[in-house]
């Protein structure tokens, strides 16, 4: 049961490896995942789990991993000097991010992601799956 957790969160890593995103001088700032896929983190990572997330204590499962709260299971950091931070699921990244208007492209790994910024949020579909971004 622990590999298939294992699995299933190093998947969800996977998915919002790709939906990383940045910003500029507006979208600066700190922000953690709001919903992948038009669901809430819990309901995302319940359902992929299956069958062995029916039932299961989501923040004890994360606390397990070392992640304190739901809240900082993917967050991202976009600082003023054009520098971001990713954390997934405990596991930080590094990349670049640059603001156009409404438009903000990050770069981890040499491969960018446009992200659509409206208000506080940001907003990305990777793959099929949208994945919103609220600011602290």
């Amino acid at each position: 049961m622990k590999r298939i957790v294992a699995i299933a969160l190093v998947a969800i890593m996977v998915l919002a490896l790709l939906a990383s995103c940045g910003g500029s001088s507006d979208a600066a700032g700190v922000y953690t995942v709001k919903s992948v896929g038009g669901m809430s983190v819990e309901e995302a990572l319940k359902a992929s789990l299956g069958e062995y997330g029916e039932g299961m204590d989501i923040d004890a499962l994360l606390q397990m991993v070392g992640i304190d709260s739901l809240e900082d299971y993917m967050t991202m950091e976009l600082k003023s000097d054009g520098t971001v931070v990713t954390s997934m699921a405990g596991e930080s990244q590094t990349g670049t991010w640059k603001q156009d208007g409404s438009t903000v492209t990050i770069t981890v790994d040499d491969e960018p992601q446009e992200f659509t910024l409206s208000g506080n949020e940001l907003s990305a579909e990777t793959d099929g799956v949208e994945y919103v971004f609220i600011k602290k």
